[in-house]
């Protein structure tokens, strides 16, 4: 038997990145998979979990899988997954459940992606000793993270930082949903993608979109910086943060953002902020899932137990009325996995 092992996965909005650590949290290997929304929640979960085994076979045969750390867009749940519209039937997943039966293990750890990915970046990253910080995720959506005496902020229904939802101008209040652009729409990789091809009529990444040499998408890009500082001095000032950190896919073309960020900061609030790239800006929330890891294998060694699988809760209360799956339901949660084409 070889040395005991942890999993880490990130389930995000455009790729799910899983990664093997020995338990002093040493990364022994990782790999991604492309997300396919078109797929629905159980093709990507299912993609996410052959991917994790398939890793596991290549670099931990023979050791024991003591633990599993995930994070996702959205807000796990016991029984769900809330506000994770972004591939369709994602919300109705139990994950934390499906995992521990996916890989036999009652010791797992879920949480949200940005709020996994902060707790990393101020745990041994860019927000190492600034208290309060913020962390700004720009990827295919948006969301941030605030830490606040040395935790990150859950909200008291574990949707703190969930900004994606904030209206835009006060007109918005007198509009239905459907008539009204919530930020996300506006200020997201996907929110940048839709408009490049309403205007050129290619399907683009927010990488190319930023090297593209396309006056149209120079002013899409201006536009889609201004509102981003419009946002960004706003909690600054509601905050005062002593830093913020930013992540994610389109920190890619963090020359681009820095410059306008800065600007905005420094020009605006009274008491301008830190502004830096994070120390992990591609896969924070995946070293974030790495220590939910570490921390599900610490309880379950140390005390003789394993955790139940379920999500965070509100207050960064665990889901403790999440009960682990006897052997039973781990036999009957595999048969219905292989009814609906799952690991």
């Amino acid at each position: 038997m070889g040395a005991p092992v942890v999993l880490g996965l990130d389930f995000g909005g455009s790729k799910i990145a899983t990664a093997v650590a020995d338990l002093s949290g040493r990364r022994l290997a990782s790999r991604s998979v492309q997300t396919d929304a078109s797929l629905g929640a159980n093709r990507n979960l299912e993609r996410g979990v052959s991917s994790a085994k398939a890793l596991l076979s290549e670099v931990a045969a023979g050791s024991d899988l003591v633990s599993v750390g995930a994070c996702t867009f959205g807000i796990p749940a016991t029984n769900e997954i809330r506000l994770a519209p972004a591939i369709p039937g994602w919300g109705d997943l139990s994950l934390g459940l499906e995992l521990a039966a996916a890989f036999g293990t009652r010791a797992v750890r879920v949480a949200t992606d940005v709020k996994a990915a902060a707790k990393a970046e101020a745990g041994s990253g860019a927000l190492a000793g600034h208290d309060p910080a913020l962390y700004v995720n720009l990827g295919t959506g948006l969301a941030i993270a605030i830490v606040c005496g040395g935790k990150v902020v859950s909200g008291a229904n574990g949707a703190a930082g969930e900004i994606a939802y904030c209206l835009r101008q006060p007109a918005d209040l007198e509009l239905a949903r459907a008539d009204r652009a919530v930020l996300e729409e506006v200020v997201s990789g996907m929110a940048l993608s839709a408009t490049a091809l309403r205007l050129t009529g290619e399907e683009l990444t927010a990488a190319e979109i930023f090297s593209a040499e396309d006056l149209r998408l120079s002013a899409a890009i201006d536009d889609f910086v201004r509102e981003l500082s419009f946002q960004l001095v706003n909690i600054a000032v509601a905050l005062d943060p002593s830093r913020i950190a930013v992540g994610g896919g389109m920190t890619r073309s963090w020359p681009r953002l820095e410059g306008p960020l800065r600007a905005a900061l420094d020009a605006n609030v009274p008491y301008p902020p830190e502004l830096v790239l994070g120390a992990y800006p591609f896969d924070a929330a995946l070293v974030g899932a790495i220590a939910l890891g570490i921390e599900a294998a610490a309880a379950g060694l140390g005390d003789g137990r394993r955790d139940s699988p379920g999500g965070d809760g509100p207050n960064g209360r665990r889901g403790s009325q999440a009960q682990p799956p006897s052997d039973s339901a781990k036999r009957e949660n595999s048969d219905r996995s292989e009814d609906r084409g799952r690991v």
